[in-house]
């Protein structure tokens, strides 16, 4: 069920953002994800089209004025902590790729600034690779379904990446919706304050879901 449902979530309720777009580049998609960081996803979306527009690559945002990149991407906030992140990806994708992101796990958890997370993102988004995606929110979503006391720190908690790994649909051109559709419904139902179990989908199999419900009668 769960094999198909992220998939179905996202064609039925999936959330419009302009680097979801086919058109956007692998370079687009590591600054997007860079600039997802501690912030939610609508708050991003206000600034997207501008910086694309300022920074399409890895030269023009290396090159850019430390002072317009920082007025750009002050609604996010962390500004300084975020330029700075930029700037140094930036460079060592022209030191090393000619500006270009790399297609490896390994060569992206090279880059600056860039975690497992990221890199596993930019791979699927990118690149169409099947690879399974585990963030906070993913984090969450599995352990109230499955019941789990699972660690907030995603590189150390290898059954979350196990469990996606298991969740990825067979065909590899189905694995960026189906990544997306989990992300959705967790920013959708499965938040982290207020969830809402009552109209969830899966709350007749969500171990935590059950329990909230049961609470309330």
């Amino acid at each position: 069920m769960l094999r198909s449902f992220f998939l179905k979530w996202f064609q039925e309720n999936g959330r419009d953002f302009p680097w979801r777009e086919s058109d956007t580049t692998p370079f687009q998609i590591l600054v997007t994800e860079m600039l997802l960081r501690q912030t939610r996803a609508e708050n991003v979306n206000q600034i997207w089209i501008k910086f694309k527009t300022n920074y399409p690559d890895a030269r023009k945002l290396y090159a850019a004025k430390i002072s317009e990149l920082k007025k750009i991407i002050k609604p996010l906030g962390f500004v300084n902590q975020r330029s700075e992140a930029l700037k140094h990806a930036s460079k060592h994708l022209i030191e090393n790729y000619n500006g270009e992101v790399p297609k490896d796990i390994k060569l992206l958890l090279a880059v600056p600034h860039v975690g497992l997370y990221s890199s596993s993102a930019v791979l699927c988004f990118a690149f169409n690779k099947k690879i399974e995606i585990v963030d906070t929110n993913v984090l969450r979503l599995f352990s109230r379904l499955y019941g789990l006391n699972l660690k907030p720190d995603i590189r150390r908690e290898p059954l979350a990446w196990e469990i996606a790994r298991e969740l990825l649909p067979r065909e590899a051109k189905k694995a960026k919706f189906h990544n997306y559709g989990m992300l959705d419904f967790t920013a959708q139902i499965c938040k982290s304050i207020r969830p809402k179990c009552e109209v969830c989908p899966l709350n007749k199999i969500c171990v935590w879901g059950r329990q909230q419900l049961l609470a309330k009668q």
